[in-house]
């Protein structure tokens, strides 16, 4: 057992240190908000419905939960407990009170507590400021602003809409208490000219052409539909001061549908009325994304109920800056007998790293069957070639040639070997050598490559660390690894030269597994299915070996452009930044603020040709999706390999980018980080689209790969009847040492190979995942964790997603099981069109499946949650609302 874990330090950010750090950063904070808009639209966060507590004898009394989780690089989770007592005005408080709580996302401890008033209203005024921008008609810009309420959200909303760019010639303030009404013109006066207090509503709005509501009104007022025929833009901060037959006669956009439309929102009465909710034309991120355009010639109005992740990416923001600035107040001890269940586990022996695998118990007679019906791809590979070596002779031969692209840079491999030198020299100066692991934490750049080939020639280990982790994730990980050294690089560390830093606290060589067999030469840390992440060793010969299979299967050469796309802590960013480096070729590195946006990311990848681009599932649908809209010329034209990865790609997926990039192949590739990365490829063509799933294809180089079926009886193993479903197994060359600093786990996934005596590793890897193999190779058939027992019957998920998501009209799709009404129900979690009938989807799914098969309950979502790799989040989805449950 290892020793306990590091609780997060617990601090808590005061109102003034909030105030501090948001004061004059409005821009900053608007982009923030709208980039949190964006990452809920494509399915990166996880909003749960809000929860009121009322209380009988004060109607207008209410405390508020906001539970939220925010995914993506950064991910964290929290929750905001606000207060409005309307009341408290009479006392000479104010109505409103907050706070937020953080927790790690890793652990799910609290490390912060913040006073969130100031929060909550920045936020609020930083999203209408968002959305004044986004809704207004282009040469049509609101000039005349009327505020109705004078309290301190509106004092902010002019704020925000001021730092937005947003000229004002005229002001308007209306507020039931005129002496408040005077008291905020008062103050506006003193910066701006021309502000005049209405007397009553509708004079404001008939005067204004953009109206903000900023009041506390429990019910509508403003009633008469002709106070706004000159079509203002109308921002509904408060929710529910509009008649229901306004919004009927309006253009309505808000933040999140399901969330506004619940506890007598104008909206929300306005679908009471209807029955329906056809009235609404949209979301801001619809908006945001050109997929709903707003007319000149109707009323705007603008519904945010005030979604969670707001306040939790603003929060977290504020949370960095005042640790930055050493304004947090740390509570000594807040978590108190942290080892009142178990005993201290500091105390506990550490196994040793190296420990001899466990053989693989095979049944009598199955290792002659298991070998038969394997699939196996000999092919000779120069592993013992290094890439430092093959870019060496590049820029000795070619020194002009394009090695990088990045931002509107390009890196020429003379320059760029020279750059590599130079880290090495850095790193060797400080003492980095053979079999130190070296923790590197910067942006995807040619930085990043730089640095594992100057680690390459010290034979030394790279550990990539996410710099957007949370620090208590990011010290396990350095602990874990068995760091030595740490290196922070990039446009975030001053000058040129990164920072190299001694860590020597608590590393251990030892921790490398099979220490001594071979070189490993990076760790990727995985998820692991209890949460914490696991240190995956490749060895230098799995590495080299996944390369060239690279080069080969894609005939990668010297005019080849690779897109450089995945996070630096997910396994194919190492093969997009190197294999191109083997033959001369040319990587282009797409930064986070362009990944974040898949319309950015379609068009950096046609302005600069890229013939090659690895994506997942998710992403590659949102490609297409652009790809789709461009009618006049080829999309994408220089592409010749598209490469889907990371999780199942579904036919109906396949038949769309065929569809509409016809001239590129694609690719469907798969394989696990503790095996050098992808160990099959299949090429999907049109013969391939009328499968209910398609094959991963045939092992790459020197891949071993096997089907084998568990007897629990005898704790043996034996091979899968042809054409059955088992376990896959990968031996060969691909499979690495094992995880850092876990024995035990290494244990449970790594077997010593009984099935092939002349093994080059001697290492078996159990993945977890079910297949079958058949004449077109491996046939994925998800994970042995995703079978479920309901009513009984064991139900493997993935295969009612491989049906569903034939379907013609359905996007995507994930199931999961549900048991919050005391008995496990299947859940679909479709993305579809808003006409399309959950009717016809069970129709669909039960000419195909069981009954027992067929979910009970339905969700349609406007995207599914997605991790920070871009894969499916399953552990997100039964947090998220159904949309519509079994009659």
């Amino acid at each position: 057992m290892e020793a306990q874990r590091p609780l997060p330090t617990f601090g808590i950010v005061s109102g003034a240190t909030v105030h501090a750090v948001v004061d004059g950063r409005h821009k900053e904070i608007m982009d923030l908000v709208e980039e949190t808009y964006r990452l809920h639209g494509e399915g990166g966060t996880t909003n749960p419905p809000s929860y009121f507590l009322r209380f009988a004898d004060r109607p207008r009394d209410r405390i508020i939960a906001l539970p939220a989780a925010l995914g993506g690089e950064e991910p964290v989770s929290g929750l905001k407990w606000i207060s409005s007592f309307p009341g408290n005005l009479d006392s000479g408080i104010p109505r409103a009170s907050a706070v937020l709580v953080l927790n790690d996302a890793d652990t799910g401890y609290p490390f912060a507590c913040l006073e969130s008033s100031i929060i909550s209203a920045v936020r609020t005024a930083a999203s209408a400021a968002v959305a004044a921008r986004t809704l207004s008609r282009p040469g049509k810009e609101p000039t005349r602003v009327g505020f109705i309420g004078a309290g301190l959200i509106a004092r902010y909303l002019h704020e925000y809409l001021t730092a937005s760019g947003t000229e004002f010639a005229e002001i308007g303030v209306y507020d039931l208490e005129r002496s408040y009404a005077e008291a905020r013109a008062a103050q506006l006066r003193t910066t701006h000219p021309h502000v005049t207090v209405h007397e009553t509503a509708e004079q404001l709005i008939r005067g204004s052409d953009l109206v903000v509501l900023a009041t506390t009104a429990g019910e509508p007022y403003l009633h008469e539909a002709a106070w706004f025929a000159h079509h203002p833009l109308v921002l509904n901060v408060s929710l529910r001061d509009l008649d229901p037959a306004i919004v009927l006669d309006s253009v309505n956009i808000v933040d999140d549908v399901e969330h506004v439309l619940q506890a007598d929102t104008s909206v929300h009465l306005a679908e009471q009325r209807t029955g329906d909710r056809d009235f609404l034309h949209g979301t801001l991120y619809d908006v945001l994304t050109g997929r709903v355009g707003i007319p000149d010639d109707r009323t705007v109005v603008f519904s945010p109920f005030g979604l969670g992740v707001l306040d939790l990416a603003l929060g977290y923001f504020v949370h960095r800056q005042a640790v930055e600035r050493g304004l947090t107040v740390d509570v000594p001890d807040f978590f108190h007998d942290t080892d009142r269940i178990h005993p201290p586990r500091s105390t506990a022996p550490r196994p040793p790293a190296s420990a001899a695998l466990r053989p693989l118990e095979l049944a009598p007679g199955a290792r002659d069957r298991a070998v038969e019906r394997s699939r196996s791809n000999p092919v000779p590979v120069d592993t013992n070639g290094r890439v430092f070596d093959a870019v060496r002779t590049v820029a000795e031969e070619h020194p002009e040639r394009v090695a990088f692209v990045e931002h509107e840079d390009t890196v020429a491999y003379g320059p760029f070997f020279e750059r590599v030198l130079e880290l090495r020299a850095l790193l060797a100066g400080r003492g980095c050598g053979a079999g130190d692991v070296v923790a590197c934490t910067g942006a995807r750049s040619s930085e990043t490559a730089a640095l594992f080939l100057a680690l390459e020639d010290l034979d030394a280990v790279y550990l990539p660390v996410d710099p957007a982790w949370p620090a208590a994730r990011a010290a396990d990980v350095l602990r874990r690894g068995g760091s030595r050294f740490v290196v922070e690089y990039g446009r975030d560390v001053p000058g040129t030269r990164p920072s190299v830093r001694a860590h020597g606290s608590g590393a251990d060589r030892a921790a490398v597994p099979g220490a001594g067999e071979g070189e490993p030469r990076y760790v990727i840390f995985t998820s692991g299915s209890t949460g914490r992440p696991k240190g995956a060793v490749v060895d230098r010969t799995g590495l080299m070996n996944h390369l060239w299979a690279k080069v080969h299967d894609l005939g990668l050469t010297a005019d080849d452009t690779v897109a450089f796309t995945a996070p630096l802590v997910f396994d194919i960013s190492v093969w997009q930044m190197l294999a191109p480096l083997l033959v001369g070729g040319k990587v282009v590195v797409l930064p986070d603020e362009v990944m974040l946006f898949p319309r950015r990311i379609f068009r950096a990848l046609e302005r600069r040709e890229v013939t090659v681009a690895e994506v997942v599932p998710s992403l590659a649908t949102a490609l297409v999706q652009e790809a789709g809209r461009i009618t006049d010329r080829t999309p994408l034209p220089a592409l010749r390999w598209l490469i889907s990865t990371g999780e199942e790609l579904v036919p109906s997926l396949a038949g769309r980018i065929l569809t509409v990039l016809p001239h590129a192949r694609l690719l469907n590739a798969y394989g696990p980080t503790e095996c050098s990365d992808d160990v099959t490829h299949h090429e999907v063509t049109a013969a391939d689209l009328g499968r209910n799933r398609l094959p991963v294809g045939q092992p790459i180089a020197n891949a071993v790969l096997y089907v084998l079926v568990h007897d629990p009886d005898t704790d043996s193993w034996d091979a899968a009847e042809p054409g059955r479903a088992g376990e896959l197994f990968v031996g060969g060359v691909p499979v690495g040492h094992g995880y850092m600093g876990d024995a035990a786990a290494t244990s449970g996934a790594f077997h010593r190979d009984t099935l092939d005596p002349g093994s080059p590793t001697g290492r078996l890897y159990r993945t977890g995942d079910l297949a079958r193999i058949d004449e077109d190779g491996v046939h994925y058939l998800g994970r042995t964790d995703r079978q479920v027992k309901v009513g009984g019957v064991r139900i493997e998920l993935g295969e009612i997603e491989a049906v569903l998501s034939r379907h013609p009209r359905v996007e995507s799709c994930a199931v999961s099981v549900a048991d919050d009404t005391g008995r496990p129900e299947l859940v679909a979690h479709y993305v579809a069109p808003e006409d399309l009938r959950t009717d016809d989807l069970r129709a669909h799914l039960s000419a195909a499946l069981p009954a027992d098969m067929v979910p009970k309950r339905w969700t349609r979502l406007s995207a599914l949650p997605l991790t920070g790799n871009g894969k499916v989040d399953h552990r997100s989805l039964p947090g998220l609302r159904d949309r519509a449950e079994a009659p």
